[in-house]
């Protein structure tokens, strides 16, 4: 694998988009907009809009990566959701109740990816920023981005 991560998307930088004509049915807006923000259900429709708005390729299923870079298939891609609870990047094994945190597999895997982070936050207005996995290891050496640094990480 190559280590330095080539890209085909700028990293450190923060890009706002606006998702426009969220609807279910006969649901209010102001109810989908809310379902929305919660991120598992956010998590299945971001990784498809990620593939059509950067140079990515979803890998199907749930596997330890979410994307490949579509000139540079050694580079591999995570997405996690920022939401009010602040953004967990540690694997997906590790999270949730009955999951144990093992901190040797978490630095080995998270070492090896550049995380696509993107806040849901203030849906349908959305923030995504790419982040090298090493970069968010020194920073939040424990795979949780806490909610207070939503704008210290984001701006």
């Amino acid at each position: 694998m190559n280590l330095l991560h080539n890209t085909s998307v700028e990293l450190n930088k923060t890009f706002s988009h606006d998702i426009n004509n969220v609807s279910f049915g006969s649901l209010l807006h102001e109810d989908v907009v809310a379902i929305y923000k919660d991120g598992r259900v956010f998590s299945h429709f971001i990784e498809k809009w990620l593939e059509q708005n950067y140079a990515l390729k979803h890998v199907k299923g749930c596997g330890p990566y979410d994307f490949v870079d579509e000139s540079y298939p050694d580079t591999l891609y995570d997405e996690k959701t920022f939401t009010k609870g602040g953004c967990n990047f540690m694997p997906s094994s590790m999270i949730g109740t009955g999951r144990t945190f093992d901190k040797e597999i978490f630095i080995e895997k998270t070492s090896k990816l550049i995380f696509c982070i993107v806040s849901n936050i203030n849906f349908p207005r959305i923030r995504v920023k790419f982040v090298r996995g090493t970069d968010l290891l020194v920073l939040y050496p424990t795979g949780k981005i806490p909610s207070k640094d939503h704008c210290k990480f984001f701006d």
